[in-house]
């Protein structure tokens, strides 16, 4: 995939969020039970950015701790409800692979379930450049992403035709109201662990602890629907 298709797929899918946001917003009022361990990487006081932050229900991994919350997504519609709903935080406008923030600002970074809306090898690594650049020397990079390859639910829904195989590691997984109409189409790339850790390598990262997970419990990669990377800064 050239660099103009590539742009092309990220832009839908900033489209597709701004049309979906109050629909997709009800989809993820509560924390997903994989993402409740995440939170003890991050302490008190500490600067805790966002990436990719929808709207904003990361906010709620940290309320036993006093975090600075900054929040960053493409979404514009998204960003709107992350205000509303958490307004203690600080929220930005911006692709995750330039954010208009300082060097070395935070404690910890967390990418929930949006590096998968990058296509190519290229476009990855950028992200995780500045995930790098954004960290604090040695801080931890709390990484998602959906287990398009190897788990037996995104396999069984590929061949029913539900997600759309478009490559060798592109997919196109449809959007659907409760009445079954597609309401817009997203882009998502499948990884491996593998070629997470390749990645993360060449972004000047340090793998700490990869893993599948299902409900919050580690588990083989065809019972676990998401796949948790720990990076290192």
């Amino acid at each position: 995939m050239d660099q103009d298709e590539a742009d092309k797929f990220v832009e839908q899918n900033r489209a597709v969020y701004n049309r979906i946001a109050p629909l997709f917003s009800d989809t993820r009022a509560e924390l997903w039970e994989d993402l409740k361990p995440l939170g003890r990487y991050a302490k008190d006081g500490d600067r805790v950015l966002d990436l990719g932050c929808g709207n904003g229900r990361l906010n709620q991994l940290f309320a036993g701790v006093s975090v600075d919350y900054v929040g960053v997504d493409q979404s514009e519609e998204l960003l709107v409800l992350a205000r509303a709903a958490y307004p203690s935080g600080r929220y930005i406008l911006a692709d995750m692979r330039l954010v208009p923030l300082p060097d070395h600002e935070f404690d910890a970074v967390y990418c929930v379930a949006a590096l998968h809306h990058l296509p190519t090898r290229a476009n990855q690594i950028e992200a995780l450049r500045e995930m790098k650049r954004l960290a604090k020397p040695g801080a931890p990079l709390v990484v998602t992403n959906w287990n398009l390859l190897e788990s037996d639910d995104a396999q069984a829904r590929i061949r029913r035709g539900e997600w759309q195989k478009i490559g060798e590691n592109d997919f196109i997984v449809p959007w659907k109201n409760s009445q079954g109409e597609i309401l817009g189409e997203r882009y998502y790339y499948g990884f491996t662990f593998v070629v997470l850790a390749a990645l993360a390598a060449e972004a000047g990262l340090a793998v700490i602890e990869q893993y599948y997970s299902r409900k919050g419990q580690k588990t083989e990669a065809a019972e676990g629907p998401n796949m948790v990377s720990i990076f290192s800064a």
